[in-house]
């Protein structure tokens, strides 16, 4: 935010733009609130389409060298990668042969539904079934995708259930499966959280005001920010992919944004209000709030904005949906609150409840005070707390969110772990080779290239983080390389159990080889292997590697590599702009690196709870031991925006005050004092409707919730109320340079 009257006292709105968007806004308000109206029940009955055009997680990469390795296995051996996984287990001692007949007989009638197009069993990979005989699993392969394979998983999962009997136990799972438990999962939380943060909202915002139409109103904006929104997306998906996760985020500004807009507007209305000239109480209210208003969204956009910048799914998708959510809430903050407060006038103040607080305290004035007073202890004292809270985050790790994210009872995480069990970790993660010959025509089962596959599957065989090798170079231990070379050479002649697996681990010019790790997608071993394997270059053969913990690796290498040019652009921006705002190239750079300070100290307590387990028990989740990658650079842009939110609405009063009386501690005494109690409330309510995140299923998305809390909370707090204020009296007069030659101080904060 910005400061509610960046302007002198005054009155020259007149000819501001704010001001004739308060006029036309007041002068045309049934228009507006039609306009509005419209959009939004244009938006409730778009918004149902979501269920049905929303993309999964989008949690990967699918450009990367992993992707195109899958993608060549696609083509050259129809090899699906995301098909589901259907387990059958049955009790121990009793081996599952017992119950082939109702196995095989359930597998057929799912062979027969809509959009099932294969199924790969275990009677024909005996690869699928344990050595024990007691579980085992079968691949099936869909011909629909996305949101439309979510009926035809309902449907498996009914057949599964009508086929089952006590002793036998059936999971589904797959990525396809956790994707739609994703998503449910998704929509039931975002219910909850509505339920749970708007009457805190409410209660909140009746003790700020005191009386019901007041606290009314931001409600009303921050459920039209979300319904208008989720009726863009509705409209934009015909286009554009976007990711189910999108809606966390959309929910998640929506509500806080829109709230905190319409609190800053109908704060200085109440200020401004004089019932003879309701008019001039509007347009004067914009002309001052309406600043604060857009440059707040112009700071959250450039950091969301920034996220279109990676090219994974789901970060675009935030960074597409958290945008547009920030204009539609800058927009109602600018039209449609005013056009309601014109209609209301006066009458803003009925139904007064409880005694409304006072934003302008002295208790802030006091607070400041003593601070500056003190401000070298102050400093002290508020560094070394950041760096207590910041030091968890030097042994950060850093990975992808996969089946772990969802709660322990979803049965699409249960049937994971149970392959994990019966299987090894390496089951569900499995590393995909695809080796082709490098020669076009020549023939990948020829003599030269068998020889060079054989001993690299044994080299394989022994690496310590290697559980197992599948392919057609190791099938039948007793066989040695001439065998394998005799064999492969007549292949008209192969006994039907070997000619099966040629045909489905092979094509004339690729084979596949599938490595299953000791280790899970997130351990360093696992990519540790992938990475040496990348790094082979066997003779006359070109080799790719494919599989779920080579896209995660793609994933974090592609955002490390645009990470730092991504800072470097928001940095640059936000200190252009801070340097035309407030006429110094000092405050600016003050601003940024207490912003980062503060953004250090939110992921070293991110790092302390998801990544170290503190406190899981309380907040319902299963430590993942990594922080997800993805949402450590949401987090980022968004707090970088709402943070700097805060800094600059108060720094701006400051300078408003300095350029009046040229007295740099009065200047921030009145700033701390004229703004601390709006900058609380505002705070408070985004931490109110953020924090109920941290309640919601999904690991990340509780990640995401608190971790913008916590940054909001330290930044409205520490930052804020003490480091601001101290050092500002430790640099004196020095706030305010700039070199001459830069000229800064014609530059005027009006936008006309």
């Amino acid at each position: 935010m910005l400061d509610r009257q960046i302007v002198s006292p005054v009155d020259n709105s007149n000819g501001s733009f704010f001001a004739w968007m308060g006029r036309v806004s007041y002068r045309y308000r049934w228009l507006v609130i039609a306009i509005w109206s419209a959009l939004l029940i244009l938006s409730l009955l778009l918004a149902p389409r979501l269920e049905h055009v929303l993309k999964g997680l989008g949690v990967v990469y699918e450009q990367g060298a992993a992707g195109q390795a899958e993608q060549l296995l696609k083509q050259e051996l129809n090899l699906e990668t995301n098909a589901l996984v259907t387990i059958f287990q049955s009790p121990v001692g009793e081996p599952l042969a017992s119950h082939r007949g109702e196995i095989e007989q359930t597998l057929d009638q799912i062979q027969r539904l809509d959009g099932v197009k294969t199924i790969a069993r275990a009677s024909d990979h005996p690869e699928y079934r344990t050595a024990n005989g007691q579980t085992e699993y079968s691949t099936i392969s869909l011909s629909v995708e996305d949101t439309q394979a979510f009926p035809v998983i309902e449907q498996i999962e009914q057949r599964l259930k009508q086929h089952s009997n006590p002793s036998l136990q059936t999971f589904l799972t797959g990525e396809p499966v956790i994707d739609r438990d994703g998503q449910h999962l998704t929509q039931m939380d975002l219910r909850r959280v509505e339920l749970l943060a708007l009457p805190l909202t409410l209660v909140t915002l009746l003790f700020v005001f005191g009386s019901v139409v007041a606290a009314a109103l931001p409600i009303v904006m921050g459920v039209m920010a979300v319904a208008v929104t989720s009726g863009v997306l509705a409209i934009i998906t015909v286009q554009v992919d976007i990711s189910v996760l999108a809606l966390n985020l959309t929910t998640m500004l929506g509500l806080g944004l829109g709230i905190d807009y319409s609190l800053l507007i109908v704060s200085r209305f109440r200020e401004e209000l004089h019932p003879e000239a309701v008019e001039q109480s509007v347009i004067r209210t914009v002309d001052a709030a309406g600043r604060a208003v857009f440059f707040s969204g112009l700071t959250v956009g450039i950091g969301l904005l920034s996220l279109l910048c990676f090219p994974v799914l789901l970060l675009r998708s935030l960074g597409l949906a958290g945008a547009i959510v920030v204009f539609v809430s800058v927009a109602a903050a600018l039209t449609l609150v005013p056009a309601l407060l014109g209609l209301v006038g006066a009458g803003i103040n009925r139904w007064r409840i409880v005694p409304p607080s006072s934003l302008r305290s002295g208790i802030w004035g006091t607070i400041a005070r003593s601070t500056m007073k003190h401000s070298i202890a102050a400093v002290a004292f508020v560094t070394a707390l950041i760096f207590v809270l910041s030091s968890p985050f030097q042994h950060a790790r850093f990975g992808l969110g996969d089946y772990s994210i969802l709660p322990q009872h979803v049965p699409s995480r249960q049937g994971v772990e149970v392959l994990q069990q019966a299987f090894g970790v390496g089951e569900t993660v499995p590393i995909l080779l695809a080796v082709s010959a490098a020669t076009p025509g020549e023939l990948i089962l020829s003599k030269p290239h068998v020889a060079t596959l054989f001993q690299l599957v044994n080299d394989l065989k022994r690496d310590p983080r290697v559980e197992d090798v599948y392919s057609l170079f190791n099938l039948d231990p007793t066989l040695n390389l001439a065998a394998y070379q005799q064999l492969y050479g007549r292949l008209a002649q192969l006994p039907p159990a070997l000619a099966t697996a040629v045909k489905n681990l092979s094509s004339p010019s690729t084979t596949l080889i599938i490595v299953k790790s000791r280790t899970g997608s997130n351990n360093d071993d696992s990519r540790a292997l992938v990475e040496k394997l990348r790094s082979l270059s066997p003779a006359g053969l070109h080799l790719q590697v494919g599989g779920a913990i080579a896209r995660q690796l793609d994933t974090i290498q592609v955002v490390r590599q645009r990470f730092p040019l991504v800072l470097a652009a928001m940095l640059m921006v936000t200190f252009v702009v801070l340097c035309l705002l407030l006429s110094s190239v000092v405050l600016p750079l003050k601003a940024i690196v207490m912003n980062l300070l503060s953004m250090g100290a939110s992921f070293g307590l991110l790092v302390f709870v998801f990544q170290e387990g503190h406190l899981h028990e309380w907040l319902n989740f299963t430590p993942l031991g990594y922080l997800d990658t993805l949402i450590a650079v949401t987090m980022f842009c968004v707090l970088f925006g709402l943070s700097m939110d805060y800094e600059v609405f108060l720094l701006c009063r400051i300078k408003e005050a300095y350029d009046r009386t040229q007295n740099n501690h009065l200047s921030v005494v009145e700033g701390v004092e004229r703004t601390g109690g709006i900058i609380t409330s505002a705070a408070l309510l985004l931490i109110l409707v953020t924090g109920a995140f941290a309640l919601t299923s999904l690991v990340t998305v509780k990640a995401l919730g608190l971790g913008i809390a916590l940054g909001v909370l330290i930044d409205a707090t520490l930052i804020r109320t003490l480091l601001v204020p101290a050092t500002m009296r430790l640099m004196g007069r020095w706030n305010w340079w700039s070199p001459r030659f830069l000229r800064l101080d014609r530059f005027q904060f009006k936008v006309d």
